[in-house]
C-alpha cells in the first residue's frame, strides 16, 4: 500500500486530474437520466423507495400471496380524507360543508394522467367511497324499492343536509367508516393505482381544498400517504443531514489541528467517497431506500478516520523532521498496514449484511463496504498528494509542541486529555464496576425495545400527517385497511 502513497506524492497533479475526472463521469451518469430521461434510455435515474413491502425479497412467499390477492380481488391502496367541522352544531352536515365535500369527490375522480411509460395513473374513480358514490336503498312504497346515491347532489338547505345524515345512519356499513361515530364528520376513501403517486395526489387535493370557504378541516392520511411522504422528506433530510455532518466534522478537525487548509483534504475525501459510492448505487439501478439513504452518514465519519490518524501522526512528527515530503512518507510507511487491516475488517463487517434475507439491508451493507474501501484508497493517495503540493512555508509553527518549536497546540484540549488519562489509570476498578452496572441496565433495556413498523409513527407527534391520523382514528373505525381472505387451504388461480 506504500506504493500508492509514494506514487501519489511523486505525481500529485495527475492524481488530482484522474480523481476529478472519475468523479465528474460518475456525477454525469447519475444526473443525465434524471435531468434528460428521454436522451439516456439505458441509464437509471435517481429513484426513492420508502415502501416497507420492498424490504422483503420479490420472491418472498408473503409478498407473492399479497400480490395475488390484490390482483384477484382488485384491492387498491387508499388515501383517507376526513372532513371535520368543529363550529357548526351539526358538524359537516350543513350546506357549505357538504357542497365542499361533493366538489372534492368530483375533482378526485378527474385525477388521472399518463406516466412516462404510457401507463395511466391516478385515482380509481369507480372504487371511490364517499357519500356521492354510496348506494342508498329504501322502500318508496308498497312493493316498490328506491335506488339512489346517498348524496347525488349538494343539499340546498340544512334540512336536506340532515336528511342525508339520517339516511347514512340507516346504512350499517357506513357507520364508523364514512360517517363518524358521533355523526358529525365524514370520511372519503380514495383508491389510487400505486403508493408511489400518493404524495402527488395529496398535493393536488390540498390545492383544491385551499379554494374552499367555510370552517371545514380536511385531514388527509393513510398508509400510502405516510410512506410516500416519508420518501420525499427522507430525500430532503439526506440533502441536509450530510452537509450538517460535514460541518460538525470540520469543527472537530479544526479544534484538533487548527489548520483550515490542511483539514480541507479529509473533507474533500469524504465528499468524493460519498459521491462515488452513491453514484455507483444509482448507476447500477438500485433505488434509494430507507436504509440506503443512510449510506452517506456512515461513510463520511469512516472516511475521515484514516485521514485523522495520518494528520495526527504528521502533526507529531513534522516539527522534528521539518520536511513535509519526508514526514508524510514516513507516516504512510508506519500507518499503511494498520489502516489496511482496519479497512478490511470494517468493510467485511458491513458486507456481512448480505447474509440477511432483506434486499435493502443487503444493498446498505454492500455500498457502505464499497464506500469504506474507496475512502481508504482516496485517503492513502489524495491526502499525501495534497500535503506534498502545499508549500513548506505553510507548515511554519505547525505540529506537536516540542523543544525548539513554536507550535500552537490547544492547551485546554491537551490538559483535558492528560487529566482523563491519569484518572483512567487511578480509577480503573471503579470504571470497570460502572461499566458492569451499565451493562446490566442495558441488558434490561434491550428487553423493553418495541418494534415500530407503523410508517405514520415515523413522523414526529407534531407532524400534520400524524395529527390527522390520530384525529381520524378517534372519530372513525380506523384509517388502515385490513382484508381477511377465507379459502379451503389452496390459493385461487388467476
Amino acid at each position: 500500500m506504500k506504493y500508492f502513497s509514494t506514487k501519489a506524492i511523486e505525481h500529485p497533479k495527475q492524481l488530482f486530474r484522474w480523481t476529478g475526472a472519475v468523479t465528474a463521469i460518475i456525477l454525469g451518469l447519475v444526473l443525465a437520466p434524471t435531468l434528460f430521461p428521454g436522451a439516456t434510455k439505458y441509464l437509471h435515474p435517481i429513484a426513492v423507495d420508502a415502501d416497507p413491502e420492498n424490504m422483503l425479497d420479490a420472491n418472498d412467499p408473503d409478498r407473492i400471496i399479497h400480490r395475488q390477492l390484490k390482483e384477484r380481488f382488485s384491492l387498491s391502496d387508499m388515501i383517507v380524507v376526513g372532513v371535520v367541522n368543529r363550529t357548526h352544531e351539526n358538524g359537516v352536515f350543513n350546506v357549505q360543508s357538504l357542497t365542499n365535500i361533493h366538489d372534492l369527490v368530483k375533482f378526485a375522480k378527474t385525477i388521472r394522467w399518463e406516466n412516462a411509460e404510457g401507463v395511466t395513473e391516478g385515482v380509481l374513480a369507480a372504487d371511490l367511497i364517499s357519500p356521492s358514490t354510496i348506494d342508498n336503498v329504501e322502500q318508496e312504497g308498497p312493493g316498490t324499492i328506491k335506488f339512489e346515491w346517498l348524496m347525488d347532489r349538494p343539499p340546498i338547505s340544512d334540512q336536506e343536509a340532515l336528511a342525508i345524515r339520517q339516511k347514512a345512519r340507516n346504512l350499517p356499513l357506513v357507520q364508523g367508516t364514512v360517517l363518524s361515530e358521533n355523526g358529525k364528520s365524514l370520511a372519503l376513501y380514495i383508491p389510487i393505482t400505486s403508493k408511489a403517486i400518493s404524495y402527488k395526489i395529496n398535493q393536488m387535493l390540498n390545492d383544491r381544498i385551499a379554494s374552499y370557504g367555510g370552517h371545514d378541516e380536511f385531514l388527509i392520511t393513510g398508509l400510502p400517504i405516510a410512506q410516500d411522504t416519508f420518501a420525499v422528506e427522507m430525500f430532503k433530510q439526506m440533502a441536509s443531514t450530510a452537509p450538517s455532518a460535514m460541518v460538525l466534522i470540520f469543527i472537530l478537525l479544526y479544534l484538533f489541528f487548527r489548520n483550515v487548509r490542511l483539514i480541507a483534504a479529509p473533507l474533500i475525501i469524504a465528499m468524493v467517497s460519498v459521491i462515488m459510492t452513491m453514484g455507483l448505487l444509482v448507476i447500477l439501478g438500485f433505488k434509494i431506500h430507507i436504509m440506503s439513504s443512510m449510506v452517506p452518514i456512515f461513510i463520511m465519519p469512516i472516511a475521515v478516520l484514516d485521514a485523522t490518524h495520518i494528520l495526527s501522526e504528521f502533526y507529531d512528527r513534522y516539527p522534528r523532521i521539518k520536511d513535509r515530503r519526508k514526514t508524510i512518507k514516513l507516516v504512510m510507511s508506519d500507518l499503511s498496514e494498520p489502516m489496511l487491516y482496519t479497512t478490511i475488517t470494517t468493510a467485511i463487517g458491513f458486507l456481512s449484511l448480505n447474509l440477511t434475507p432483506l434486499p435493502p439491508l443487503q444493498i446498505f451493507g454492500t455500498f457502505v463496504g464499497i464506500g469504506v474501501v474507496l475512502a481508504w484508497f482516496l485517503t492513502i493517495t489524495l491526502l499525501p498528494a495534497f500535503i506534498a503540493r502545499m508549500p513548506e512555508s505553510f507548515f511554519y509553527g505547525f505540529g506537536q509542541k516540542s523543544e525548539g518549536t513554536n507550535a500552537r497546540l490547544n492547551p485546554r484540549l491537551s490538559h483535558v486529555l492528560h487529566y482523563l488519562g491519569g484518572k483512567t489509570v487511578h480509577l480503573s476498578k471503579p470504571i470497570l464496576v460502572a461499566v458492569l452496572v451499565l451493562f446490566v441496565f442495558a441488558s434490561y433495556g434491550i428487553t423493553q425495545i418495541v418494534v415500530n413498523d407503523n410508517p405514520v409513527k415515523w413522523f414526529e407527534p407534531s407532524h400534520e400527517l400524524r395529527k390527522s391520523d390520530k384525529t381520524l382514528n378517534e372519530m372513525f373505525g380506523g384509517t388502515y385497511m385490513a382484508y381477511l381472505h377465507l379459502s379451503n387451504g389452496q390459493m385461487p388461480s388467476n
